[in-house]
């Protein structure tokens, strides 16, 4: 590897460009808890499974305000709801309960900005704000 790929690699993981390094941070950091918590019930590429687990890709709650996705990741959400046009109606368990404040920002961040969705970066004080 180059030097300066390393010195690179380093500073973004010391955030040493500011708010870019932890967007970065936060990203790989929610890409390692959406495969382990998430991605059996909405695929590894966001598609969603069937008609219990909608698509995260290209879905509007997930590229809108920020709160509204917080919320379901924190909280969970049961009943029948509507992703482009199609119903679904499962169940998604509370995080809160086992991923802290960070790794739920990490998440929705990740989440936010894969398979070709542009929400903004998510921090932990935005999801300790969130509440029921």
């Amino acid at each position: 590897m180059k030097p300066w790929i390393t010195v690179l690699a380093v500073a973004l993981a010391l955030g040493a460009f500011g708010s870019l390094g932890k967007h970065v941070a936060a990203a790989s950091n929610g890409a390692q808890i959406y495969t382990t918590n998430c991605s059996s019930c909405h695929g590894a590429e966001g598609k969603g499974l069937g008609s219990a687990f909608p698509p995260l890709a290209g879905n509007a709650d997930v590229n809108g305000p920020a709160k509204g996705i917080i919320h379901t990741v924190k909280y969970g959400l049961h009943g029948s709801i509507s992703v482009n046009g199609q119903s679904f109606n499962g169940t998604m368990p509370p995080w809160s309960t086992t991923l802290s404040n960070a790794d739920i920002a990490a998440v929705v961040t990740y989440i936010r900005s894969s398979w070709g969705n542009k929400g903004s970066a998510v921090t932990t004080s935005q999801v300790a704000a969130v509440k029921q």
